[in-house]
């Protein structure tokens, strides 16, 4: 997921350049004899995927424990070069690398409404739960 923008391109538009299949967002990981057996957190629920290699995986926090650098190692990495390379030296067209996806609008979401919570006996709650949805949600 970039975190410039979230749109999570870099993964799908990859696969598709390699023509190889892709999984988004994975939680567990396994290999075993060239098939992938990859879990992922969808809307409160886990989604199991089989597959075979190749493909190309992006994680979602909690595949793995982070390693956190050490001081030492944090400094050896400041005296690192870092090489810059244009676009002409890595053979790219800026147009074929744009951003796929264009922003028409934002706006905050609305305001949830306050809950409400029933009272009474199990029956009364249900019968003021339908007549609630019915009357004022209007989803009955």
């Amino acid at each position: 997921m970039a975190v410039d923008d979230g749109a999570a391109q870099v993964g799908p538009r990859l696969a598709e350049e390699l023509d190889i299949p892709h999984i988004a967002t994975i939680t567990k990981l396994e290999i075993e004899n060239g098939t992938v057996k990859v879990e992922k957190d969808i809307e409160g629920d886990t989604e199991i995927i089989e597959t075979t290699l190749p493909v190309l995986l992006t994680a979602q926090q909690g595949l793995n424990e982070p390693r956190y650098p050490t001081l030492p190692g944090i400094m050896k990495a400041k005296k690192k070069p870092i090489e810059r390379l244009t676009i002409e030296e890595l053979g790219l067209n800026l147009d074929a690398i744009q951003s796929k996806t264009e922003v028409i609008d934002q706006y905050p979401p609305q305001k949830k409404t306050e809950g409400k919570i029933l009272k009474g006996e199990i029956p009364d709650q249900v019968q003021e739960l339908v007549k609630y949805l019915r009357s004022e949600a209007k989803v009955v």
